[in-house]
């Protein structure tokens, strides 16, 4: 899918270092035609703020660049000095589908209203949701209530309500962590987890959740599955292999953050081996303004010698 990127775009998602743009952040983005940018609460000071900050970086891009902001709501709100979505964990979600449909789709549609409200005010145009990751007994807690659901199907049927909500208002979807984040007991912003379970398995279980969903984009797991492949699903073509040909995903594949610990080589082999491998797009989120200046470099490079 990396081909339906224009070639002079660099498939980067950046991560901004605070409420407004540094000097080195505006000239990567009026230099570079950036593909797109994720807002963390460390960019949010309030909301005329964060629309000024949005505004800005579309004004100095020569594209229409991805906005994107990693929240669920529960206890991944980056807007939790602002307003509170406590409420509104997946789990809550996943236990109304199997209690009440109907306050399941008022509560869906309510929490899905205010979100896309609040996101064309302010300039968002994609959100890293749903959480498409199975429950398990053993699951970490980094995911834990994040998850609709210890039943794959219901996990499936969610992810795709809340995806086709989102979409058809004009938001796009990132669904993750593909192909499942459930079995690990590791967080992977610290370490790198292995999954150990069978192909056949993870074929009938965690895969089951990702299969078929239309959202826009898809995020990989840092994961080594060892029944499928030696190296993180990251750097797997095996797994970006499945992502398109078993799980049926048309859209474009981004990482997960490579600032994260699971991921211990260096810049240029974190920045790469994704793209070689199948990934359309890496994401980047520290803000670490030197570190952009050289992951666009090393895109650059590797474009021209492809060229």
């Amino acid at each position: 899918m990396l081909e339906t990127i224009k070639d002079e775009i660099i498939p980067v998602i950046f991560g901004l270092q605070s409420f407004s743009l540094t000097k080195n952040e505006i000239k990567i983005i009026k230099s570079n035609k950036i593909f797109g940018f994720i807002i963390f609460k460390r960019n949010i000071l309030n909301l005329l703020q964060l629309q000024t900050l949005i505004t800005h970086i579309k004004s100095l891009s020569s594209i229409d660049p991805v906005i994107m902001i990693d929240h669920e709501g529960g206890r991944v709100n980056r807007f939790s000095n602002l307003f509170s979505q406590k409420r509104y964990t997946a789990r809550f979600f996943g236990d109304l589908y199997t209690k009440n449909k109907k306050f399941l789709l008022n509560e869906v549609s309510k929490f899905i209203k205010f979100n896309v409200k609040l996101f064309n005010y302010i300039g968002i145009n994609t959100v890293a949701y749903p959480v498409s990751d199975l429950k398990y007994k053993k699951t970490h807690k980094i995911i834990g209530d994040r998850s609709f659901s210890k039943n794959p199907l219901i996990v499936n049927n969610l992810s795709k309500l809340f995806i086709k909500e989102y979409q058809k208002k004009g938001i796009n979807c990132i669904s993750k962590h593909v192909p499942g984040h459930g079995l690990s007991t590791v967080d992977s912003h610290f370490d790198l987890p292995l999954v150990t379970e069978k192909y056949d398995f993870l074929k009938n279980n965690d895969f089951l959740c990702f299969q078929n969903l239309n959202s826009k984009f898809m995020m990989t797991a840092h994961i080594n599955y060892s029944s499928i492949d030696t190296t993180v699903a990251t750097y797997s073509k095996k797994i970006y292999s499945i992502i398109r040909n078993e799980l049926k995903f048309k859209g474009l594949i981004m990482t997960d953050d490579i600032c994260m610990k699971a991921l211990k080589e260096n810049i240029k082999y974190k920045t790469l081996q994704p793209l070689i491998a199948g990934c359309d797009i890496i994401l980047h989120c520290n803000g670490n303004n030197n570190e952009m200046n050289e992951i666009v470099s090393i895109i650059q490079k590797w474009k021209n010698q492809k060229n």
